[in-house]
Order: C-alpha cells, then structure tokens, then sequence
C-alpha cells in the first residue's frame, strides 16, 4: 500500500469521494484548474482517490508520513455532535493508525451549542469514544467552529485535520466556502481529510439534527403587550398636551425592550401591536384602521428588521456570555484543586481534597484506594465509608491491575454500581478513584467527562509528586 501524499496548501484546495451506500462518487468543488491524484492508504471500507486541483500552477507535495523538520505533528478530528460523529471519529483512529501518527479528538463549543441538547450529547459520547481508543481530548470554546479550529492550529502542531459532512447533494457556485476551503487556503503545512457519509433518510425524508426550538413563556407576550399598551399611553399623552405629531419612533422602545429580552416571538408581536395600535390611536383618522396607508408598511418593516437583528445580536451575545461563565467555571475549578494538592503533604490529606472536590462538583459518593505493602486498601470516603460488593471488587482490581476505567456506564463490568479510574502516570497506576450515585446510574454523564478526566489526571500528578517525595526520603535514609 503506498503512502498517501499531501498536496494541499497555499493555494490548493481538494475535492473528496463521496460514500452512498456501497457505490462511491466524486464530490468535487468547482473550477478547478488541474486535478492531480493522490494514491491514498485509507481505513478498511473506504474505497476511492482524493484528488487535490491547484489555484495557483505551484506545485506543492510531500510525503504524509514523513518526518517534517519542525516535527512530525498530529492527527486531529473535529466532532461537531452530528449523528455521524462516532463513524468519524473511528475513521480518524484508522488513518492516524496507517499514517502512524498521534491523534487527538477535537470539540469546538459554540455560543449556540447545548450541552444537554442531543447534538451535545453526541458529541460528549464521540469524544468519550476517541478517548477509549488512545486519543487525547481538547474543547475550544469559540464564537464559530472555523475561529475554534484556527485558534487550536495556532497553539498545537497539526499535520491532519479530519473534517466530516452530511451529503447534500452538489455544491452551488453562491455559497460561501466552507471549513475546508478556507483552512486550505489559510493554513500551508496542513492536509485537510474529508470524509462523506451518506445522509439518513427516514421515509425519504432527512433526519434534522438541530436541537428543537424551545419554548417562550407566556409572560414574556404579556409583558410585551404591555409595554406596547404603556407606549400607546404615553404617546397619547404626547399628542394631547403637547401637540407631537411624529411618534412612531417611541414604538422603538417596547421593539427593542422585548427583542433584548424577551426574544424574538414577543419582539414581534410588539411589533404587529405597535404597528395596529398606532393606526387606530394616532394616525387620522382616529379610532379606524387604514392598513393600506405607506406610514404603516415603512413602519412594519422598519420595526421588524430591529425586532430580528437585536434579538440576533442579543441571542448571541447571552450565548457567549453562557459559554465564557462556563469555561471560567470549569477552569476555576480545574485551578483550585490543583491549588489544594500543592498544600497537601501526604497521601491521606490527598486523597480526601480529591474526594471532596469531585463530591461536591459532580454530587457523587466518591472513594479513594491505593496501594500500601502490596495490599490495596481503602484511604478516603466522600460523604461516609463504603463497603464493595463482589462485582464492584472486581471493577476495582480491574481498574487498578489493568489501569483501565471499569465499573458503570464503562465497557468492563458495567453491572456494578461504582465507576473506577485510575490514577496512571509515568511510575505506573499509583491509586484508584471511584464515583456512584444512589440510583446506580452513570455518575458521570458524557458532557461532564472530560472534566473529570483532567480532574483525575491533576490527582495523578499528585500522587505522583507523593511517590517522588518517598522515594527520595528513603534514598537519604540509606
């Protein structure tokens, strides 16, 4: 099998085999100049050549898997969550594991994404997945999934980045380039993959992954029919004892309170009520409806693009308010836990501070075991002490013999009520953590688990820093 070669760069951009079913057809962007093929090593069970056309006649080429004089790289998938993103992600472990480089699994978390919304759900599952099969995991959060991506290519060293898409059917000349195109034409030592699946179909019609609308409380109407009504007062007010004509503009008021607020269905509906009320009320003749007069066309309009653009701007600003008081919260807590165990000076303080800071951030009965004179024994329980079943026995020795997850809502034993990880590092697995809930559910969900898998890596440092410190007392001692 010959290696693959990477044309893209500066000035190329690619064009990809699209899968429908067993049959594979070319999916290529248009105008290209020249097409070259590249002989490619893919994952078992996708078959066909990527071709790569260059913009500007510079030949640019080079060996995949060859070493790079600023290092070799790595392999990097992005999982947006879309309900292909577990066969991505099997994929990227395909052809990291042909091109024989390290590979990482790579989420951008946007101002409009839902952790707790099916996409977010699949995405935290893909990434728990590429977790199992030896990636590493990065979140990026990020105002868009392009600005997310190009802020990580800035800080790591990125040779392949895997992209997947839903199929659609042909690419028209009047949308705007997509990821790939624009990362070709930004970044020149990367090779973009992209793999295609073939869209689902349910009774010929596509399966939408876009997470439901959700509701708008009454209130907010009721509020936004107020505000219009207390407008329509106050602008009578105007016009009886002051002798104000133009007023339609206080309508802006109640539009852009509801639209920064409320959202965008009571921003309209303030919209239609200031444009009735100020007809009947205000425009001659009183107290009749004229909804043909050009006044309340230019009204109507001007009043719903500031309806739709501030609740927009304002959408997306509270979403990246949400996104940023997350991130700080994660961080901190990330930070203060490492902050605890620098103070801590022995492996009973230890492992309590990690059991009581997983305790109180997930809301988990957590326990701590660790090796002493070739026994494993019990350390530290959160919030009492806990005795294992058989079955929970045996996920413990598992993780800790194999340095394995094992327990609930993981591949090994997963009829036992406790969760274990363990504490590896470069001296081998130095304790065992394990979590669970009283209703016996997963006591980690998906969303939450790469939080604690760095949570879980800050204690194996710990501990880690512990077995240097014994070892270089007994070293003086002799």
């Amino acid at each position: 099998m010959q290696h693959s070669r990477r044309i893209f760069g500066a000035g190329w951009r690619a064009c990809f085999p699209a899968r429908s079913g067993s049959a594979t057809r070319l999916s290529c962007l248009p105008d290209a100049a020249r097409c070259k093929r590249a002989t490619t090593a893919l994952p078992d069970g996708y078959q066909g050549a990527w071709w790569a056309y260059d913009m500007t006649a510079r030949p640019i080429a080079s060996e995949a898997g060859s070493q790079h004089a600023d290092g070799a790289g790595m392999l990097t998938v992005a999982v947006s969550g879309s309900s292909h993103s577990e066969w991505l992600v099997e994929q990227a472990e395909a052809l990291a594991t042909r091109l024989r480089v390290p590979w990482e699994a790579l989420h951008v978390e946007t101002p409009a994404a839902d952790r707790d919304s099916p996409r977010g759900l699949r995405a935290a599952a893909a990434l728990a997945m590429a977790a199992r099969l030896g990636a590493t995991i990065a979140r990026v959060p990020a105002a868009s999934a392009a600005d997310g991506i190009r802020a990580h290519l800035r800080t790591t060293l990125i040779r392949h980045l895997v992209l997947g898409h839903t199929a659609e059917g042909h690419r028209h000349w009047f949308r705007n380039p997509g990821i790939a195109d624009r990362l070709l034409a930004e970044e020149e030592d990367l090779a973009v993959h992209r793999f295609t699946h073939a869209r689902e179909k349910d009774h010929g019609r596509r399966i939408s992954s876009a997470r439901p609308a959700s509701s708008v409380p009454v209130r907010h109407y009721l509020l936004s029919a107020a505000a219009v009504a207390l407008t329509l007062v106050v602008a009578g007010l105007l016009q009886a004892f002051v002798g104000l004509r133009p007023l339609d503009l206080l309508f802006l008021f109640p539009v852009i309170a509801a639209a920064a607020r409320l959202g965008l269905g009571p921003a309209l509906l303030a919209v239609v009520l200031s444009v009735l009320g100020y007809n009947y009320f205000l425009l001659r003749p009183l107290n009749a409806f004229s909804l043909h007069a050009p006044l309340n066309l230019v009204m109507g309009g001007v009043l719903g693009a500031v309806a739709v653009y501030t609740s927009t701007i304002t959408a997306r600003l509270r979403g990246r308010l949400v996104l940023s008081d997350r991130s700080a919260q994660e961080n901190a807590s990330i930070a203060t836990l490492a902050q605890k165990l620098t103070r801590d000076a022995d492996w009973d303080t230890t492992a309590r501070t990690v059991c009581e800071h997983v305790h109180r951030l997930f809301g988990v009965q957590t326990t701590m075991y660790r090796e002493v004179d070739g026994v494993l024994c019990h350390v530290a329980s959160i919030p009492g002490e806990v005795r294992l079943g058989p079955v929970n026995q045996a996920a413990l020795d598992w993780a800790w013999t194999r340095g394995e997850a094992a327990g609930v809502g993981t591949a090994v034993l997963g009829a036992a009520d406790w969760q274990f990880h363990p504490l590896k590092t470069s001296l081998g697995t130095l304790a065992v953590l394990g979590l669970a809930r009283d209703d016996g559910r997963d006591p980690v969900n998906a969303v939450q688990k790469l939080l604690l898998q760095t949570l879980v890596a800050q204690a194996a440092l710990a501990h880690e820093r512990l077995r240097l410190e014994d070892r270089m007392r007994e070293a003086a001692q002799a």
